[in-house]
């Protein structure tokens, strides 16, 4: 897929949005704002891959979350309901590393474009450049949270799926995905992205969050077989 390609799939599927409006940078409350805008998150395939729906509860993208297919990429992100739809974004899981490769476009395509998702040293946090719409360079850092929520939802004091994305040199709350707990056992959760950097930005929160769910889900599935086996 063409990066020109790549971008009319992704517009496509992207709900449409406003321009950014001046929001408070420090603020732990994600701003309502023109811009702000939510994204479901739900369960499919035995709890194995995800399915995204805009606000309205359009489908928006399916995540395929492949663990044990050699060769696949960890998370392979379909602009569309189905796992059918084009291949927009893919996230890899080094071997033996904690860190991570995302690919913003299809992977049979020479000019996908790849960027790290590194975790920090001694901390939980992982951090990912990204080329804007503008042709700025911007780094951002995903981290645990367990006090920023979304609108008067608060995420669990005890969850490790709770995160915020924040913009390494403002401080800027950029985004949250809030982890639904035991309300549903359909729906995940949820992200609420602030700004709006364009399509391709939106695809890298998701995609960059849900590796960061998914690590998390194997991390305490891996800790219940060890539980079992002992």
């Amino acid at each position: 897929m063409s990066s020109q390609r790549y971008l009319d799939v992704a517009n496509t599927a992207r709900p449409d949005s406003q321009s950014s409006a001046e929001l408070s940078i420090y603020s732990d409350t994600p701003p309502t704002a023109p811009s702000s805008r939510l994204f479901h998150v739900y369960h499919r395939r035995r709890k194995l891959d995800f399915a995204i729906s805009t606000a309205e509860k359009n489908p928006l993208a399916y995540v395929r979350c492949s663990t044990f297919t050699i060769g696949k990429p960890d998370l392979t992100y379909h602009a569309g309901e189905t796992e059918d739809a084009p291949i927009t974004a893919v996230c890899k899981f080094i071997n033996f590393s904690r860190h991570c490769k995302v690919g913003l476009g299809n992977p049979d395509d020479p000019n996908i474009a790849w960027e790290d998702l590194t975790r920090h040293k001694l901390t939980t946090h992982y951090r990912f450049e990204i080329t804007l719409d503008t042709g700025e360079r911007r780094a951002f850092i995903w981290k645990r949270t367990n006090t920023v929520g979304i609108g008067e939802e608060k995420p669990s004091k005890i969850s490790s799926k709770n995160f915020k994305l924040q913009d390494e040199q403002t401080e800027e709350l950029v985004a949250v995905y809030l982890n639904n707990g035991m309300k549903s056992r359909k729906k995940s959760g949820k992200f609420q992205i602030n700004v709006d950097y364009g399509a391709v930005f939106d695809t890298m929160v998701i995609i960059t969050g849900l590796g960061l769910l998914e690590k998390e889900r194997r991390r305490a599935r891996s800790q219940e077989g060890a539980a079992g086996g002992g």
